[in-house]
């Protein structure tokens, strides 16, 4: 059989796989500027932060989220194993003082000189609408396209700079 330029099917399809695969991996082979695709792995509206600041942290690995839900006392995966193998970001907006606030981390991201960047609308009580009196510190986990990264930063949908993290040095 021929495919429609001439060419044996077989052919064709030997051309066409390598390409394949390519789009196959995801953001496997990402490069500075390629859009990549984020995982919410978990939200939560409690995650015992120690301030009012939005803040990142780079886990590289299944070990690092663990490390850190011990350390924190919260149980951010609700299953185990996790879903992906990592490396992840924990987007937490700070303690607040009420009911109502939460984090809204959009799929779509980017890569630019090592960073990933993610985007997300911080969510506030509209004034004057009923809200529970309780301490609260929402977070999300997020699940980053395979790959090593030197920071993370977290962009509101204006493009204004929320957070960033620096990746932690290798041990050596």
């Amino acid at each position: 059989m021929k495919f429609a330029g001439g060419l044996p099917r077989w052919v064709a399809a030997a051309l066409w796989l390598p390409l394949a695969g390519c789009s196959l991996l995801g953001g496997a082979m990402l490069q500075d500027g390629d859009p990549a695709h984020v995982l919410e792995i978990r939200r939560l509206a409690m995650c015992n932060s120690d301030g009012p600041q939005t803040r990142l942290t780079l886990l590289s690995d299944r070990e690092a989220v663990r490390t850190w839900q011990r350390a924190h006392n919260v149980d951010l995966v609700g299953v185990d194993p996790l879903p992906t193998a990592g490396p992840y970001v924990l987007v937490e907006m700070g303690v607040r003082m009420s009911a109502g606030y939460g984090i809204a981390v959009s799929r779509e991201a980017s890569l630019s000189g090592g960073t990933i960047r993610l985007n997300a609308s911080l969510i506030t009580p509209d004034p004057g609408q009923p809200v529970a009196e309780m301490v609260t510190s929402p977070c999300a986990l997020i699940a980053l396209p395979p790959g090593s990264y030197r920071a993370a930063e977290l962009r509101d949908p204006a493009g204004s700079l929320l957070a960033r993290a620096d990746a932690a040095p290798p041990v050596q």
